[in-house]
């Protein structure tokens, strides 16, 4: 175990334990009437409110008390660690836990079904992109917290100064805009400040990006071809983001340290022209220590694709799943149910910018004329992807993500890179299967 690892998972510890003696010491009086559901996530100030309102309406019954992992100690990898650590033996201490879309088929060994918990219409509420990712085996082991997919922002008033910057800000205003109008720019503007910052750190965050190339060009790549990587649309997608870098200098080198966090603050301290990211940065970095006014002149805009290809974006999110291992199901699941109503996802949504997981909110009209970019979010989401789903995807992209940043540091050619990890996602496999 390393030193960072050992450090997160003792913040969790320390968290843990602070919460309990908290609530031993001031809520004592209460005695054993009161149930305690641990929820575990990256606790927001939405979080922080729908908590509050729920043990408000639960007093002397239920109280909810939060495990954070804030976005500036965790980053996704480590805590989905030390999550599965945690979760690992008797899953004492979590009864309730949100994970990463793409973990459901890892954690679903931990989590309980939640077929015999909703009902139909319940399910029917639940927009059918969001609740994709939350079947194992044909079984429904999570439900849908919240969503996005990947966008981009482009600093509207910094692209208005470059030759034809008017120009530009209408296509990327307009969802029709490729990679190869946006590198035409690129060939105008004669400054030195970043173009285009992409996160591609060898995380999953990088890996999105390489998903978005690479469905652009094939939407149903991994349906046909798994996991191998020995295919022309996999070299093309992996090709044009060493190029972005090293042929059109749209992007530079030190974009290959960089996670969402990290890119961000490059972009906004560099006056970078575009960031790929998600639509909850509006909401992310409102308390961190960047730059305000850079901030307020952000826009939203649709992610170019190739002119072979399809618009394309990448689903994120996260949903919710409860500890097998909970002796407290009953009023676990009442709190699932409160994070599913139309009041929370409203809250979630105005307060973290993550999309609302229910259908009414994209067509009800009290929530079209109180929220007029609904519809530019309804139109988003149609771009939206979802990552292969494979109850091994982690070991895998972890393989992806490290030969994918051999190939953007240069250290491998793209051709050795995509065939290394094929080879090394097939060895897995075996390994898997052997055991």
């Amino acid at each position: 175990m390393n030193s960072k690892f050992k450090w997160a998972l003792g913040i969790l510890i320390v968290a843990f334990f602070a919460y309990y003696a908290i609530n031993f010491f001031f809520y004592r009086s209460e005695g054993d009437k009161v149930v305690e559901i641990y929820f575990a996530d990256r606790i927001t100030a939405a979080h922080k409110k729908l908590i509050e309102i729920y043990n408000d309406r639960n007093k002397g019954k239920v109280r909810v008390i939060p495990i954070d992992f804030p976005n500036f100690d965790f980053s996704t990898n480590e805590r989905k660690e030390v999550l599965a650590r945690s979760l690992r033996g008797t899953g004492d201490g979590i009864d309730l836990f949100a994970v990463d879309i793409i973990w459901v088929q890892r954690f679903a060994k931990w989590g309980e079904s939640l077929d015999k918990y909703l009902t139909e219409e319940e399910k029917k509420r639940l927009l059918p992109l969001a609740v994709e990712s939350c079947y194992f085996n044909g079984e429904l082991v999570a439900a849908p917290l919240v969503l996005v997919n990947s966008i981009c922002y482009y600093r509207e008033d910094l692209v208005e100064t470059l030759p034809k910057g008017k120009e530009l800000i209408e296509k990327l205003d307009s969802a029709n805009i490729t990679w190869e109008d946006f590198l035409s720019y690129r060939k105008l503007y004669k400054g030195d400040k970043p173009f285009y910052i992409f996160p591609a750190a060898d995380y999953e965050g990088m890996i999105c990006n390489f998903m978005e190339f690479l469905l652009s060009l094939n939407p149903n790549y991994f349906q046909q071809y798994g996991f191998n990587l020995d295919r022309p649309e996999a070299e093309k997608a992996l090709q044009f983001m060493v190029d972005l870098i090293y042929k059109y200098k749209a992007t530079p080198p030190v974009v290959t340290k960089f996670t969402e966090i990290s890119s961000y603050e490059y972009f906004i301290n560099n006056d970078g022209l575009v960031i790929h990211g998600w639509p909850t940065y509006d909401m992310d970095f409102i308390n961190e220590p960047f730059d305000k006014e850079k901030q307020s002149r952000l826009k939203k805009m649709w992610i170019p694709y190739f002119k072979d290809g399809v618009p394309t974006s990448v689903v994120g999110g996260w949903d919710l799943m409860v500890s097998k291992f909970s002796t407290k199901k009953k009023e676990t699941i009442d709190f699932l149910k409160f994070l599913l109503s139309d009041e929370a996802q409203e809250i979630f949504y105005k307060l973290s910018g993550h999309y609302p997981v229910v259908k009414r909110f994209y067509e009800d009209s009290v929530y079209l004329n109180k929220y007029p970019e609904i519809p530019k979010i309804k139109e988003y989401l149609k771009t939206a992807k979802h990552r292969p789903a494979h109850p091994d995807y982690t070991r895998f992209s972890k393989i992806m993500s490290y030969y994918i940043d051999e190939a953007l540091k240069r250290r491998l050619s793209v051709k050795e890179a995509l065939n290394k990890a094929t080879n090394a996602i097939q060895l897995e496999k075996n390994i898997l299967q052997e055991r």
